[in-house]
């Protein structure tokens, strides 16, 4: 089936118009930034964020991210095939990716995270680099060392494994400041960053551009929105994008630690969400892919401004330095690596934050044009895995704005995928998200 983009999004004469402001200068943002400068050198393209990039609170920026190709889903896969290839051929970012592979591990329980791990276990079985682990001892001791002890445990849940050692991490900062780098080389992309969007402007059901909260207006013929957790203030997205946050911290570990673990892989348990990357720069960084928390605000609506919405928001370390992670999330965080970290186990946190995620119900996509409002399209709802698809991701929202998305991509980004399967492709753990306003502590 083919897509009419002037129905879409009408811009005369062009698919893609004169001028583009994106709103987000993240993965979506910069790689959508790079692909419409590739295709359409003579489009003036504008991406606005808050601060400039690589941004400090934002999904995209951290020490560490996973590059990975372990789908259950074989679309997910085939394209995250692709990515991952150009990532590790990518002279810029060889020097910040570490091949040092992943291992998967659920607690065997039937569950739905035990379905995932079984699917991803086959399809990893089928590759290079695939090694099986079918006790916890085993992975164990892939990270410890075949002489290390294992803690005696009345109830486990490390009990099965496998790696696949074609996986590896990314310094996802240094990663989102080579693509920041490689839009200022080029004379089509420009920037105006250290003000926030305060809302899209819009005419006649249409996006004319956007007001800053300065009060200066940037006019555009579209207006791309790829801010992620920070898009829902922008656009009503209801149920179809929750921005919710999942607790990290760091360890401090000593040369002599860094030595010891400096070959261990990524280790992720999917029954639990635990996710432990291997040491850089003198630290470990553990997550946990928790029901998570959300900081609830009421704004006005921005298709019914006389309106209110109730939506989560971020809450991030840059205005609110002094927030540590709730309670009962350093407990789970520590009960786990009881038994696959011991070391770290009690050990202080050198720092935590909430990362904030925009999330979606199937964990899929939105690539999309708005369905209500012509001239804007829509890049976000990463739900956690949107990093490892830097190279190409720009390239879908490219197509997705000309009108020559596939089809089979259309209708897993589209706007209105809500349900048709759970999160199975970036798992977290179920239950209900907090408020974190009511358990978040705060360092003294």
């Amino acid at each position: 089936m083919s897509i009419n983009h002037q129905e879409l999004d009408p811009v005369k004469g062009s698919a893609v118009p004169s001028k583009v402001v994106i709103i987000g200068a993240g993965v979506f943002g910069l790689s959508t930034a790079l692909a419409l400068a590739s295709r359409h050198p003579e489009t003036q393209i504008v991406v606005v964020d808050r601060l400039t990039p690589p941004v400090k609170d934002g999904t995209s920026v951290d020490t560490t991210r996973c590059i990975r190709s372990d789908y259950a889903d074989p679309i997910y896969r085939r394209l995250a095939e692709v990515a991952q290839d150009m990532i590790f051929q990518d002279p810029e970012l060889q020097p910040w990716t570490f091949k040092q592979g992943m291992t998967y591990v659920c607690d065997g329980r039937p569950s739905r995270f035990t379905t995932t791990w079984t699917e991803e276990r086959d399809q990893a079985r089928l590759r290079k680099g695939f090694a099986e682990s079918t006790q916890r001892s085993d992975v164990f001791h892939r990270i410890h060392g075949i002489d290390a002890v294992l803690p005696s445990m009345e109830h486990s849940d490390w009990n099965m494994g496998f790696s696949n050692m074609t996986a590896a991490f990314i310094d996802a900062e240094e990663g989102i400041r080579v693509y920041y780098q490689r839009c200022l080389r080029n004379p089509s992309i420009s920037f105006r960053c250290g003000v926030p969007v305060k809302e899209i402007v819009t005419e006649k059901g249409e996006a004319k551009g956007i007001l800053l909260e300065s009060g200066d207006q940037i006019d555009a013929d579209l207006v791309v929105v790829a801010a992620g957790a920070w898009s829902a203030k922008l656009v009503s997205l209801g149920q179809r994008v929750s921005p919710i946050g999942h607790e990290v911290v760091w360890f401090k570990v000593t040369p002599e630690e860094e030595a010891r673990w400096k070959n261990m892989s990524i280790t992720t348990n999917l029954s639990t969400g635990l996710n432990i990357f291997p040491p850089y720069r003198g630290e470990i960084k553990v997550l946990r892919r928790s029901p998570g928390f959300v900081n609830t605000i009421t704004v006005p609506d921005p298709e019914s401004p006389a309106e209110k919405m109730r939506i989560s928001y971020p809450r991030t370390i840059v205005d609110n330095p002094t927030d540590e992670i709730p309670w009962d999330a350093e407990v789970a965080i520590r009960k786990n690596l009881r038994e696959i970290m011991p070391p770290l186990a009690d050990r202080a946190f050198d720092r935590t934050k909430i990362c904030w995620i925009s999330t979606t119900p199937t964990a899929d996509f939105l690539i999309a044009p708005h369905p209500r409002l012509r001239r804007l399209h829509m890049a976000t709802g990463g739900s956690a895995h949107a990093w490892k698809f830097l190279p190409i991701i720009g390239d879908w929202v490219a197509d997705s704005i000309e009108g020559k998305l596939d089809p089979e991509l259309v209708d897993k980004w589209s706007f209105d995928r809500l349900s048709n399967g759970k999160d199975r492709n970036a798992p977290r753990m179920d239950g209900k998200p907090q408020e974190l306003n009511e358990v978040v502590r705060h360092r003294l």
